[in-house]
């Protein structure tokens, strides 16, 4: 009855997640009491369903969802996309200019489809979790053992778990044999982690170190246990990962900015157009001619094509990257990807193989120094092992490249035999077994050690597994005359005269950690004769064995002894005694081959790389060191640590930090967050669950494709295909060129736009007083372009020279500069007041025909027929604008810089433009859509002298201002 109360205490709140408890610190009795439950006969199903009430089912509940057709509706809610609404419903409506309005509002469709797709992509992060669990789990209900759908787990159910399973929940081990789990894709753990059931009294630890608890989504590699459930659902530490996943997702800086941008462009719009409509109001014009100026200078104002044209250009280039091994899942994450300042990367599978491999040996007392190249060789050509007729001379002629060195081909021989994994084909490179056995089996291959051409000559008689408090395991094997260690005259001795071959005796392989093992040597075998084990010889395995330990090596010892009879399985443990040392391994999950490279150009393009690690300090160290990752004055914190900082001490301690070792999920959110505080753009890298949380909340999610989860992948912006970090860099130099592009074609199109506003601002409200001080009379206010001209400017021919800038060609020194930071985005002030000036110029020779043509061709009734007067403005600025565009293929650095015509895209996009000018201007079809009339040569040579007037004087005042600018910089350098 208290165990029911005390489930119903659980219950009080409905809403939210339980409240911890830390049930590693709770003993088997403890904890079973606490959820009511028998270890033998388990809940009852009544008990089972009533706690489902309580606990809810074991899965991850979506929070929040967003039904697609709200998100396609949440593509409108945006200032600049209203005031264009308004826009096509005033010209749709009031004014009756259907074109104009048909026109607005398809560009606004095509933008909300395109923003559509790429968000709905994103809610699928969620599912991709939800599906990670067991399907079904081994249950004991009512005393019986049924499987069910891991879902109706309920804390105080007892599971069984075996080899192969996946766990279901969060449970406390209540017994188990030789059990061993992978946590890589919850803690980062690279190595399999030994279970057991004794309590833990330490409570402030990390979730790698809680050894008596199973966690939820990890696998049983070895052994099997029953287990109480103690958390489910979104309580297990799955299912808080989960919570975290869900969190808002910020936007980029460039979205911040474009959106701030826009609001600010859409409020002047509005007070510009009042500006203007009562100016044309006091002057006479009807409210109709005015409505149409307001919408025109709402469409002048406003970048209508500017979404479209920066998602086109984003598709673009993710589409090259994506030829490089590296998919762009959120388009607008690219221009963050470009600025990236610090890489944070998980270790293992990212950093290192994934895959433990023997580095060094020491065998006959001295270091097999050439192993490396082979190892080398071995991973670098692949070779096939030889065939079976062949495998004993390749083993022969191993043995004579290595100077004949007994002890190491009889610790190859041990290494392959004392060993339960094996290679599912041989001619493959896949194994199953323990990690550290497929370490030593791959080793044995690259000497043509065969593990079955092996046993077929010493087949296993007997074997005492490995044991995690002997740390030894032991098998028993029968001679044959083939093996090396026959060869030792201290086993020939041995050996029964006139001896059959079957009669040989038994060879005992004996391998575990050097510091057991060498308390039960008291042979080596030395110039390949087996000597009696003196303290020199134990000094320098000590010392051996030490090195590699600084190196973060898991090291292993091997030795043997002869005996004549097969003994007993239950005496095989006290039969571990006067073993002959033949020698020790170092093993690491070590770098990739590619990744030295890859962290090197990071330096040289100012990005940091941070190791985030679940794996221990000297391992983390060591491959930091091996990297150049871990550099002179940079330090290595654990999660312990980092537990005591608050946010402030480590923002200010985060950039002097390279590595960081056994990480919780929760704490490498909170690293990504300090680095963002400190206005760094952040990528992480990351391939389990774990990860899901800090690549959420990361500028830049990096999932690795080919290890990676579903989860790391839906979580992410950015998937490698190829799992090659040196693919990171890559695809920062793509991000880069990309940012370099936006940044060109985002101020080319303002500075355009800035033109058309000022055109018409100052046409309207000052153009009859200048007109009257010029002394010519006009009857209204006439009106410079109306808005189908000024979609055609901003989609046609704005729009074809802003793509081929999108695809412009990347500096030479792209990498050698600093990244982009968050203050110097492309919207800056800076910048700002760059497009303002250049706009104004190139206004100045829109504003120059306006004025002078009536001057110049002394005909008022012909500028009275406004098509004609506006086509000429119209062309002018056009025009100016395709020129203009070549200011940014150069970065504004001068136009005659050598490259100007380089970009041929820019190219065709000129010509093309001004053949689809031309042919609005004079075929007649046309003619009618646009309002334009037929010009004369006179006139082609004015707008041509104007247009190339105002290009020309921007770039002198571009090559000014950068001409002082290198100066200063010199000046401060000196």
């Amino acid at each position: 009855m208290a165990a029911k109360n005390n489930i119903s205490d659980k219950s009080e709140s409905e809403t939210g997640l339980k409240t911890s408890v830390m049930w590693h610190t709770k003993t088997i009795e403890e904890s079973l009491k606490e959820l009511g439950s028998d270890p033998l006969k388990g809940l009852s199903s009544s008990e089972a369903k009533e706690r489902i009430d309580v606990y809810g089912y074991n899965e991850i509940k979506e929070k929040g969802k967003k039904k697609p057709v709200m998100i396609f509706l949440s593509q409108f809610n945006d200032f600049m996309i209203w005031i264009l609404i308004a826009a096509a419903f005033i010209s749709g409506i009031i004014i009756r200019e259907i074109t104009d309005a048909i026109v607005i509002l398809i560009i606004l469709i095509i933008n909300a489809v395109l923003g559509f797709v790429q968000e709905y992509r994103a809610e699928k992060a969620l599912e991709a979790l939800k599906e990670l669990a067991a399907p079904t789990a081994l249950v004991i209900r009512d005393g019986k053992e049924i499987k069910i759908n891991s879902r109706q787990l309920v804390p105080g159910d007892i599971i069984k778990l075996f080899a192969g399973d996946h766990v279901p929940a969060d449970a406390r081990v209540l017994s188990q044999s030789n059990l061993l789990t992978d946590e890589a894709l919850i803690t980062g753990e690279s190595l399999p982690v030994e279970k057991h059931a004794t309590v833990i009294k330490e409570t402030n630890i990390a979730m790698g170190d809680k050894k008596n608890i199973v966690f939820s989504g990890t696998t049983i590699v070895k052994g099997r246990c029953h287990a109480l459930v103690v958390e489910s659902g979104e309580n297990t530490e799955i299912g808080k990962i989960a919570s975290m996943v869900q969190e808002v997702e910020e936007v980029t800086p460039l979205q911040k900015q474009l959106k701030s941008v826009g609001k600010k462009i859409g409020i002047l719009c509005i007070v510009i157009s009042l500006i203007v409509f009562v100016a044309g109001m006091l002057k006479g014009n009807t409210a109709v001619e005015m409505l149409l100026v307001a919408v025109a200078l709402a469409v002048a104002a406003i970048p209508e094509g500017l979404p479209a044209i920066v998602t086109i250009s984003l598709a673009l280039g993710v589409q090259r990257m994506a030829k490089n091994n590296a998919i762009v899942r959120k388009l607008s994450s690219v221009e963050t990807l470009g600025g990236v300042t610090v890489i944070c990367t998980d270790k293992t599978g990212t950093l290192t193989e994934n895959k433990m491999t023997v580095r060094k040996i020491f065998a006959g007392g001295s270091e097999i120094t050439e192993y490396e190249e082979e190892l080398a060789r071995f991973k670098r050509d692949k070779p096939e092992l030889p065939d079976e007729n062949n495998l004993k001379s390749a083993i022969n002629k191993t043995y004579a490249d290595f100077d004949k060195n007994l002890a190491l081909m009889i610790l190859l021989e041990n290494a392959v035999l004392c060993n339960d994994a094996y290679y599912i084909d041989e001619k493959s490179d896949k194994m199953i077994g323990d990690p550290t056995e497929t370490a030593l089996i791959e080793m044995g291959r690259i000497f043509n050690f065969s593990k079955p051409y092996c046993e077929l000559k010493m087949p296993r008689k007997i074997e005492e597994p490995f044991d995690s408090i002997r740390k030894i395991m032991t098998t028993v094997h029968e001679i044959h005359k083939d093996s090396f260690a026959y060869q030792l005259d201290f086993i020939k001795d041995r050996i029964k005269p006139g001896a059959s071959e079957e009669d040989n005796g038994y060879l005992i392989f004996v391998k575990g950690a050097p510091e057991e093992i060498l308390k039960k040597c008291t042979y080596i075998i030395k110039n390949n004769k087996v000597c009696e084990m003196i303290s020199s010889d134990k000094e320098e395995i000590e010392a051996q064995t030490a090195q590699m330990a600084q190196k973060a090596m898991r090291n292993l010892a091997f030795a043997i002894r002869y005996t004549d009879v097969l003994p007993d399985p239950k005496e095989i443990v006290g039969l571990e005694k006067e073993l002959v040392f033949c020698g020790i391994t170092g093993m690491i999950d070590p770098p990739r081959p590619e990744v030295y490279e890859a962290i090197e150009k990071c330096r040289k393009a100012n990005i940091k790389a941070v190791m985030i690690t679940g794996d221990h300090y000297l391992t983390a160290k060591a491959i930091g060191e091996e990297l150049n990752i871990l550099r002179e004055g940079e330090k290595i914190i654990e999660d312990s640590v980092l537990d005591k900082m608050s946010p402030e001490e480590l923002e200010k301690e985060i950039e002097n930090i390279s590595i960081f070792a056994r990480v919780s999920p929760l704490n490498k959110v909170k690293i990504v967050e300090a680095l963002k505080k400190n206005n760094h753009i952040v990528a992480m890298t990351g391939d389990g669950i774990n990860d899901a949380p800090s690549l959420k909340r990361a500028d830049i999610g990096i999932a690795m494709g080919i290890t990676g989860t579903d989860v790391s992948k839906e979580a992410s912006k950015m998937i490698l295909t190829d799992d090659n970090f040196a693919t990171i860099i890559k695809a920062i130099r793509e991000g880069r060129v990309i940012f370099d592009n936006l940044k060109k074609f985002i101020l080319f199109l303002l500075s355009c736009n800035i033109s058309e506003v000022l055109l018409m601002f100052i046409a309207i409200v000052f153009g009859s007083f200048i007109f009257n001080l010029m002394g010519i009379q006009f009857n209204a206010v006439y009106i410079p372009l109306i808005p189908v001209q000024i979609l055609w400017m901003n989609l046609i021919t704005d729009g074809f020279p802003a793509l081929a800038l999108g695809i412009d060609l990347p500096e030479r020194n792209i990498m050698a500069r600093k990244a982009t930071k968050q203050k110097e985005q492309i919207l800056s002030k800076g910048n700002l007041g760059m497009v303002f000036w250049q706009g104004l110029i190139l206004t100045l020779g829109s504003l120059t025909i306006y004025f002078l043509e009536p001057l110049l061709f002394h005909d008022v009734a012909i500028f009275n027929e406004t098509e004609i007067f506006q086509t000429s403005v119209f062309t002018t600025l056009v025009l100016a604008q395709l020129m203009h565009a070549y200011n940014y293929r150069v970065n504004n650095k001068g136009i005659f810089r050598k490259g100007l015509f380089a970009n041929k895209f820019l190219n065709l996009s000129f010509i093309v433009s001004m053949l689809l000018q031309i042919g609005i201007i004079y075929i007649p079809v046309l003619q009618n859509v646009f309002k334009t009339r037929s010009l004369n040569l006179y006139q082609w040579l004015l707008i041509i002298s104007c247009s190339l007037g105002s290009v020309l004087l921007i770039n002198l005042i571009d090559v000014i201002i950068n001409f002082k600018k290198n100066r200063s910089n010199r000046l401060a350098g000196s």
